[in-house]
């Protein structure tokens, strides 16, 4: 009977097994099954960016200019976002700004005496490139890895670097050519070389994530304030000295990848 038993228990074994509710134990998870995961970490990502700019603020003597007009503006930037705490970042990068404005003023040839008679008669057409460098603390009011609509705000130092200006002189009575040249524009207070100064940057900005991989798109609008005035020479030989301040508000359009 010892012997009938041993045979009967496995066999019993077996034949559970093959009953129509098995207790079946997996060893292995089935690989295509579903998990809840958890957002990821947040990784250093580079924004890409293009801004129109809605408002350009010019202040110049009004004894020496008149009919001061912005004619338009665009920004091209490219930033690396480095995660510093939960909810903010660092960004570090590059911005290309090109911009063009008008005014009617003096102009004084070489050689020429100055006499300033009230006869703003010649107009001044200025376009300008520049070269900003930031460097800038973003911090957003909820976090990004776990929301996919979020609110942020970035405030940071802007270095400022002139690296093309011209200047087209016509006379407005008779529409005449005058002059034409580069190199007249030039920061009063400099830093580290002649063409660069500082910028305080302020933006406020919408940012739709995606949760997966951290890229995102967003919306932003910056206001920039330039800490040196810049002085505008006319003709190269400091006849036409016109010292103005030129801060911006543009909207920015970007993606986070």
């Amino acid at each position: 009977m010892l012997l009938a038993g041993s045979v009967i228990f496995p066999a019993g074994k077996v034949l559970g097994q093959n009953s129509p509710t098995p207790a079946v134990f997996h060893l292995f998870p089935a690989k295509n099954g579903k998990r809840n995961l958890a957002p990821g970490t947040r990784r250093t990502k580079f924004r890409l960016d293009f801004g129109a700019i809605a408002k350009q603020y010019y202040n110049a003597d009004p004894h020496y200019t008149s009919n001061t007009t912005g004619n338009g503006a665009y920004t091209l930037g490219l930033r690396m976002e480095i995660p510093a705490m939960r909810n903010s970042s660092v960004l570090i990068g590059v911005e290309f700004l090109k911009q063009s404005f008008t005014f009617d003023s003096y102009f004084f040839a070489p050689g020429y005496s100055f006499l300033y008679d009230g006869n703003l008669i010649y107009n001044h057409a200025i376009s300008l490139d520049e070269v900003h460098v930031p460097f800038e603390y973003k911090f957003c009011f909820s976090q990004e890895n776990k929301n996919i609509k979020t609110f942020y705000g970035v405030i940071g130092w802007v270095y400022r670097i002139s690296v093309y200006d011209n200047s087209l002189v016509t006379n407005i009575q008779s529409g005449k050519f005058v002059w034409e040249g580069q190199n007249d524009i030039a920061p009063i207070y400099s830093l580290f070389f002649n063409p660069g100064s500082t910028i305080l940057e302020i933006c406020f900005g919408y940012q739709h994530n995606t949760l997966r991989n951290g890229n995102a798109w967003f919306f932003e609008i910056a206001y920039k304030y330039g800490f040196s005035p810049l002085l505008y020479t006319g003709n190269n030989m400091g006849s036409n000295s016109v010292e103005f301040t030129l801060n911006t508000l543009a909207f920015k359009l970007g993606l986070k990848l």
